[in-house]
């Protein structure tokens, strides 16, 4: 496909969507189109802060976004870090050939090929008021030519206002706010839904639907997926 017929068309799609989880469909969709497998939309917090609240739609690999969180990862993360001053889209291979790598930022690279993920692109997006966001894409080796770049860089900009719009951010997302799968899952668990069940309904393995629901039971500081339902019905997350 052209990749300006792509850009339009991508733009077009999304300006139809009425959710975050549609707005994360159609992303998934295009960089599958230019041979990712994976991507993540997200603020990029402070210095020193948690990545947790600052996804707005992930396409990783539970695992993955898993074992990134829990180890911090966002700290020591080059491609983060490039992110936070580039104003151009960016290939991982760049960063990855800079010699001056801390050993940290060499583990981040390293284990996200262990998921599949040897190469990407990243979309730096500044907006308003300071806010600094990013469109990170993964997958095997790149080769993009500058015209696909550049279309990337517009669907990582247009993505990230129409989320933001959608969710009524002005700035990062609140520590309690959940990606649309966490809140799929945590409504059917409120509805009485095992986890198997779960996996069944939104045709996602078992592994996924505890992972979510664990990962929601975590943003909400919550012990345990029932205190976790009892926190979104206190919060007016489900109703």
């Amino acid at each position: 496909m052209n990749p300006l017929t792509a850009a339009l068309e991508f733009v077009e799609s999304v300006n139809n969507e009425e959710t975050p989880d549609g707005v994360s469909k159609r992303i998934a969709e295009l960089g599958q189109s230019f041979g990712f497998t994976s991507f993540c939309l997200a603020a990029i917090p402070e210095a020193g802060a948690s990545f947790d609240g600052s996804i707005m739609l992930s396409g990783w690999r539970p695992e993955w976004q898993q074992r990134y969180l829990d180890r911090d990862y966002i700290q020591n993360d080059p491609i983060v870090a490039k992110a936070r001053t580039a104003s151009r889209p960016f290939l991982w291979s760049s960063v990855a050939r800079d010699r001056n790598l801390t050993a940290a930022a060499q583990q981040v690279l390293s284990e996200a090929r262990d998921y599949g993920m040897y190469d990407g692109v990243c979309v730096p997006v500044h907006g308003l008021q300071g806010y600094q966001g990013m469109l990170i894409f993964g997958g095997p080796e790149v080769r993009l030519n500058e015209r696909e770049i550049s279309v990337l860089h517009l669907v990582g900009i247009y993505a990230s206002n129409k989320v933001r719009e959608l969710v009524g951010a002005n700035t990062t997302r609140p520590r309690h706010r959940l990606t649309p799968r966490e809140l799929e899952c945590l409504k059917w668990s409120a509805a009485g839904k095992t986890s198997w069940e779960i996996s069944q309904i939104l045709n996602i393995s078992q592994h996924t639907a505890d992972w979510y629901l664990a990962s929601a039971a975590r943003k909400l500081h919550a012990a345990n997926r029932t205190h976790a339902v009892a926190e979104g019905f206190r919060l007016g997350l489900i109703r």
